[in-house]
């Protein structure tokens, strides 16, 4: 799947809730060119007019032209909307079936209630970095376990 620099700059400016028209003029150009250029039909913008985009939007340039280092945790440079969006296809057969579904809405409910139990924002941060790290844990056993059902 291809990822094409008009659709990060308008996934990162929906995700930070800009308008189209507003967010045009916020960086000097017309709607209409800004519409162009997040549907691919106008390439090559002006350095100028891709500058005042990424630093308004806070978008990593080397993201942006596909130079990211590999060694980096992209988790942390891809807009959320960007990463659903990446994932769409990957997950779509996933959550076509209800019980996983089902499960996976759970497990988010339950994230999200325990705010209003762990009302203290730092710890909430933590709290959300255990689930992650504990699903990595419990990710990279059940892989090891599958490596050896095969292996048997």
């Amino acid at each position: 799947m291809e990822i094409k620099v008009g659709e990060i700059i308008r996934l990162k400016r929906e995700e930070k809730n800009y308008g189209l028209i507003d967010f045009a003029k916020q960086v000097g150009i017309s709607p209409g060119y800004l519409s162009q250029l997040e549907n691919g039909h106008k390439a090559n913008p002006k350095l100028e007019t891709v500058l005042k985009i990424i630093k308004e939007l806070d978008i990593d340039i080397d993201m942006l032209l596909g130079l990211d280092n590999q060694d980096e945790n992209l988790h942390i440079k891809i807009p959320s909307l960007l990463k659903l969006v990446l994932a769409k296809d990957r997950n779509f057969k996933v959550m076509e079936d209800k019980e996983i579904l089902k499960k996976l809405c759970s497990i988010i409910d339950k994230a999200l209630e325990s705010k209003y139990l762990v009302e203290d924002q730092e710890l909430y941060a933590l709290f959300l970095e255990d689930i992650y790290i504990q699903i990595e844990t419990i990710l990279k056993r059940y892989m090891a376990l599958q490596i050896m059902k095969y292996n048997m």
